[in-house]
Protein backbone atom coordinates (compact mmCIF):
# COMPACT_ATOMS: atom_id res chain seq x y z
CA UNK A 1 0.00 0.00 0.00
CA UNK A 2 2.42 2.30 1.04
CA UNK A 3 4.63 1.91 -2.28
CA UNK A 4 1.23 2.45 -4.62
CA UNK A 5 0.80 5.59 -2.46
CA UNK A 6 4.35 6.57 -3.69
CA UNK A 7 3.18 5.71 -6.89
CA UNK A 8 0.51 8.01 -7.41
CA UNK A 9 1.84 11.03 -5.32
CA UNK A 10 4.98 10.83 -7.88
CA UNK A 11 2.87 10.10 -10.79
CA UNK A 12 1.01 13.53 -9.80
CA UNK A 13 3.99 15.46 -9.36
CA UNK A 14 5.15 14.24 -12.83
CA UNK A 15 2.02 14.97 -14.92
CA UNK A 16 1.74 18.38 -13.09
CA UNK A 17 5.64 19.45 -13.41
CA UNK A 18 7.30 16.84 -14.74
CA UNK A 19 9.84 16.44 -11.89
CA UNK A 20 9.27 14.24 -8.96
CA UNK A 21 9.42 10.85 -10.25
CA UNK A 22 13.27 9.57 -10.23
CA UNK A 23 14.03 12.04 -7.56
CA UNK A 24 11.18 11.04 -5.08
CA UNK A 25 10.27 7.37 -5.44
CA UNK A 26 13.97 5.97 -5.59
CA UNK A 27 15.10 7.64 -2.46
CA UNK A 28 12.15 7.00 -0.90
CA UNK A 29 11.94 3.57 -1.87
CA UNK A 30 15.79 2.76 -0.46
CA UNK A 31 14.82 4.47 3.09
CA UNK A 32 11.45 2.37 3.29
CA UNK A 33 11.97 -0.68 1.58
CA UNK A 34 15.12 -3.69 2.03
CA UNK A 35 15.58 -3.97 -2.02
CA UNK A 36 19.20 -2.69 -3.62
CA UNK A 37 19.75 0.07 -4.80
CA UNK A 38 20.37 -1.30 -8.31
CA UNK A 39 16.80 -3.19 -8.78
CA UNK A 40 15.02 -0.26 -7.28
CA UNK A 41 16.70 2.27 -9.48
CA UNK A 42 15.89 -0.60 -12.43
CA UNK A 43 12.35 -0.61 -11.19
CA UNK A 44 11.70 2.63 -10.99
CA UNK A 45 13.30 3.62 -14.67
CA UNK A 46 11.15 1.15 -16.24
CA UNK A 47 7.89 2.72 -14.18
CA UNK A 48 8.69 6.10 -15.04
CA UNK A 49 8.53 4.64 -18.76
CA UNK A 50 5.01 3.51 -18.53
CA UNK A 51 4.00 6.75 -16.63
CA UNK A 52 5.48 8.91 -19.09
CA UNK A 53 4.24 7.25 -22.13
CA UNK A 54 0.34 8.03 -20.38
CA UNK A 55 1.99 11.43 -19.47
CA UNK A 56 2.91 12.23 -22.96
CA UNK A 57 -0.44 11.46 -24.59
CA UNK A 58 -2.47 13.54 -22.12
CA UNK A 59 0.00 16.98 -22.65
CA UNK A 60 -0.47 16.13 -26.29
CA UNK A 61 -3.98 16.09 -25.94
CA UNK A 62 -3.82 19.37 -24.40
CA UNK A 63 -1.18 20.69 -26.85
CA UNK A 64 1.58 21.09 -24.68
CA UNK A 65 4.22 18.95 -26.44
CA UNK A 66 7.71 20.82 -28.24
CA UNK A 67 8.07 18.23 -30.48
CA UNK A 68 11.16 20.14 -32.20
CA UNK A 69 12.65 21.17 -28.67
CA UNK A 70 12.52 17.33 -27.60
CA UNK A 71 14.04 15.95 -31.00
CA UNK A 72 17.26 18.07 -30.13
CA UNK A 73 17.41 16.55 -26.87
CA UNK A 74 16.63 12.82 -27.49
CA UNK A 75 19.37 12.85 -29.99
CA UNK A 76 22.03 13.28 -26.84
CA UNK A 77 19.93 10.78 -24.60
CA UNK A 78 21.33 7.97 -26.89
CA UNK A 79 24.57 8.19 -25.71
CA UNK A 80 24.64 9.65 -22.62
CA UNK A 81 22.22 6.86 -21.66
CA UNK A 82 24.15 3.82 -23.07
CA UNK A 83 27.43 5.76 -21.61
CA UNK A 84 25.69 5.64 -18.22
CA UNK A 85 25.02 1.85 -18.31
CA UNK A 86 28.54 1.23 -19.26
CA UNK A 87 29.62 3.07 -15.99
CA UNK A 88 26.90 1.17 -13.78
CA UNK A 89 28.37 -2.17 -15.29
CA UNK A 90 31.96 -1.05 -14.62
CA UNK A 91 31.21 -0.53 -10.81
CA UNK A 92 28.53 -3.86 -10.55
CA UNK A 93 31.78 -5.60 -12.21
CA UNK A 94 34.65 -4.39 -9.37
CA UNK A 95 32.82 -3.86 -6.31
CA UNK A 96 30.70 -5.98 -3.99
CA UNK A 97 26.76 -5.94 -3.33
CA UNK A 98 26.97 -4.04 -0.31
CA UNK A 99 29.90 -1.77 -1.93
CA UNK A 100 27.85 -0.98 -5.66
CA UNK A 101 24.82 -0.10 -2.81
CA UNK A 102 26.72 2.82 -0.89
CA UNK A 103 28.35 4.05 -4.28
CA UNK A 104 24.84 4.40 -5.80
CA UNK A 105 23.17 6.48 -2.59
CA UNK A 106 25.93 8.76 -2.42
CA UNK A 107 25.26 9.47 -6.12
CA UNK A 108 21.56 9.70 -5.51
CA UNK A 109 22.43 11.57 -2.47
CA UNK A 110 24.60 14.13 -4.41
CA UNK A 111 22.31 14.58 -7.48
CA UNK A 112 19.43 15.96 -4.89
CA UNK A 113 22.29 18.29 -3.52
CA UNK A 114 22.96 19.82 -6.83
CA UNK A 115 19.27 19.71 -7.86
CA UNK A 116 17.86 21.52 -4.84
CA UNK A 117 20.45 23.58 -4.91
CA UNK A 118 19.88 24.90 -8.75
CA UNK A 119 15.86 24.89 -8.57
CA UNK A 120 15.46 27.80 -6.40
CA UNK A 121 17.89 30.00 -7.74
CA UNK A 122 16.15 29.44 -11.36
CA UNK A 123 12.89 29.71 -9.88
CA UNK A 124 13.53 33.41 -8.41
CA UNK A 125 15.32 34.67 -11.78
CA UNK A 126 18.54 34.51 -10.37
CA UNK A 127 19.46 32.70 -13.27
CA UNK A 128 17.66 33.65 -16.82
CA UNK A 129 16.90 31.84 -19.78
CA UNK A 130 17.42 33.56 -23.24
CA UNK A 131 14.89 35.90 -24.16
CA UNK A 132 14.48 35.71 -28.38
CA UNK A 133 14.01 31.46 -29.08
CA UNK A 134 13.35 30.13 -32.24
CA UNK A 135 11.61 26.68 -33.53
CA UNK A 136 14.86 26.75 -35.58
CA UNK A 137 17.34 27.53 -32.62
CA UNK A 138 20.88 28.67 -33.78
CA UNK A 139 23.74 25.70 -34.13
CA UNK A 140 25.05 26.50 -30.37
CA UNK A 141 21.79 26.08 -29.05
CA UNK A 142 21.31 22.75 -30.92
CA UNK A 143 24.67 21.66 -29.43
CA UNK A 144 23.94 22.62 -25.92
CA UNK A 145 20.35 20.94 -26.28
CA UNK A 146 22.37 17.63 -27.51
CA UNK A 147 24.89 17.95 -24.46
CA UNK A 148 22.11 18.41 -21.95
CA UNK A 149 20.21 15.45 -23.25
CA UNK A 150 23.67 13.45 -22.96
CA UNK A 151 24.28 14.23 -19.33
CA UNK A 152 20.45 13.53 -17.75
CA UNK A 153 20.59 10.67 -20.19
CA UNK A 154 24.13 9.45 -18.32
CA UNK A 155 22.39 10.18 -14.96
CA UNK A 156 19.13 8.73 -15.34
CA UNK A 157 21.14 5.57 -16.69
CA UNK A 158 22.64 5.19 -13.39
CA UNK A 159 20.34 6.77 -10.48
CA UNK A 160 16.98 7.57 -12.45
CA UNK A 161 17.01 11.34 -11.26
CA UNK A 162 17.32 13.63 -14.09
CA UNK A 163 14.89 12.99 -16.53
CA UNK A 164 12.41 15.44 -14.96
CA UNK A 165 14.24 17.21 -12.21
CA UNK A 166 17.56 17.65 -13.57
CA UNK A 167 16.16 18.58 -17.27
CA UNK A 168 13.97 20.77 -15.99
CA UNK A 169 16.47 22.75 -14.66
CA UNK A 170 18.10 23.00 -17.80
CA UNK A 171 15.24 23.69 -20.08
CA UNK A 172 14.46 26.77 -17.20
CA UNK A 173 17.80 27.88 -17.93
CA UNK A 174 18.28 27.36 -22.07
CA UNK A 175 14.24 28.51 -23.47
CA UNK A 176 12.00 30.50 -22.66
CA UNK A 177 8.81 28.30 -23.58
CA UNK A 178 6.02 28.45 -21.04
CA UNK A 179 6.25 26.11 -18.01
CA UNK A 180 3.37 23.65 -18.95
CA UNK A 181 5.09 23.58 -22.76
CA UNK A 182 8.53 22.70 -20.54
CA UNK A 183 6.23 20.28 -18.39
CA UNK A 184 5.12 18.03 -21.14
CA UNK A 185 8.36 18.46 -23.52
CA UNK A 186 10.11 17.05 -20.64
CA UNK A 187 7.98 14.11 -20.15
CA UNK A 188 8.19 13.16 -23.69
CA UNK A 189 12.17 13.09 -23.71
CA UNK A 190 11.76 10.86 -20.31
CA UNK A 191 9.75 8.86 -21.97
CA UNK A 192 12.39 8.02 -24.62
CA UNK A 193 15.72 8.12 -21.86
CA UNK A 194 13.30 5.62 -19.18
CA UNK A 195 12.51 3.49 -22.19
CA UNK A 196 15.94 2.97 -23.49
CA UNK A 197 17.48 2.87 -20.31
CA UNK A 198 14.89 0.44 -18.61
CA UNK A 199 14.94 -1.91 -21.25
CA UNK A 200 18.88 -2.15 -20.64
CA UNK A 201 18.46 -2.06 -17.26
CA UNK A 202 15.83 -5.24 -17.22
CA UNK A 203 18.43 -7.41 -19.43
CA UNK A 204 21.08 -6.71 -16.66
CA UNK A 205 18.24 -8.54 -14.07
CA UNK A 206 17.79 -5.05 -12.13
CA UNK A 207 14.13 -5.31 -12.15
CA UNK A 208 11.28 -6.79 -9.42
CA UNK A 209 8.04 -7.56 -11.20
CA UNK A 210 6.21 -6.50 -7.92
CA UNK A 211 7.89 -3.89 -7.36
CA UNK A 212 6.72 -2.42 -10.51
CA UNK A 213 3.43 -3.54 -10.49
CA UNK A 214 2.36 -1.45 -6.95
CA UNK A 215 3.94 1.41 -8.45
CA UNK A 216 2.13 1.00 -11.54
CA UNK A 217 -1.05 1.37 -9.69
CA UNK A 218 -0.46 4.41 -8.06
CA UNK A 219 1.48 6.21 -10.82
CA UNK A 220 -0.96 6.06 -13.60
CA UNK A 221 -4.31 7.50 -12.23
CA UNK A 222 -1.51 9.99 -10.46
CA UNK A 223 -0.28 11.10 -14.09
CA UNK A 224 -3.49 11.75 -15.50
CA UNK A 225 -4.90 13.77 -12.61
CA UNK A 226 -1.50 15.97 -12.62
CA UNK A 227 -1.20 16.54 -16.23
CA UNK A 228 -5.19 17.85 -16.18
CA UNK A 229 -4.28 19.85 -13.28
CA UNK A 230 -2.01 22.03 -15.36
CA UNK A 231 -4.27 23.99 -16.50
CA UNK A 232 -5.57 24.76 -12.95
CA UNK A 233 -2.72 25.26 -10.32
CA UNK A 234 0.50 27.07 -11.15
CA UNK A 235 4.04 24.86 -10.44
CA UNK A 236 5.81 27.95 -8.40
CA UNK A 237 3.99 26.35 -5.73
CA UNK A 238 5.53 23.26 -5.76
CA UNK A 239 9.28 24.93 -6.00
CA UNK A 240 10.03 25.49 -3.08
CA UNK A 241 8.57 21.54 -1.55
CA UNK A 242 10.17 19.91 -4.26
CA UNK A 243 13.84 22.22 -2.83
CA UNK A 244 13.10 21.11 0.78
CA UNK A 245 12.40 17.03 -0.12
CA UNK A 246 15.70 16.85 -2.21
CA UNK A 247 17.51 18.56 0.23
CA UNK A 248 16.13 15.73 2.93
CA UNK A 249 16.67 13.08 0.87
CA UNK A 250 19.69 13.53 -0.38
CA UNK A 251 21.27 13.85 3.34
CA UNK A 252 19.56 11.38 4.35
CA UNK A 253 21.27 9.17 1.56
CA UNK A 254 24.24 9.90 2.55
CA UNK A 255 24.19 10.24 5.88
CA UNK A 256 21.96 6.55 6.17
Amino acid sequence: MVITIIGFITGMLIGLTGTGGGALVTPLLLVLTPYPAVVLIGTDIVNGAITKLLGVFEHRRLGQVRWRLASFLIVGTVPGTVGGIVMLSFWKARLGASELDHVLRLVLGGTLFCVGFLLPLVRLGKIKPPKVWLDSPMFSARVNLILVGALVGFMVSMTSIGSGSLLMVFLLLLTPYPLRELVGTDILYGLATMALAGSMHMRMGHFDRGLLLHLVVGSLPGVVLGSRLTRIIPERYFSWLFTVLYFSLGTRLLVG
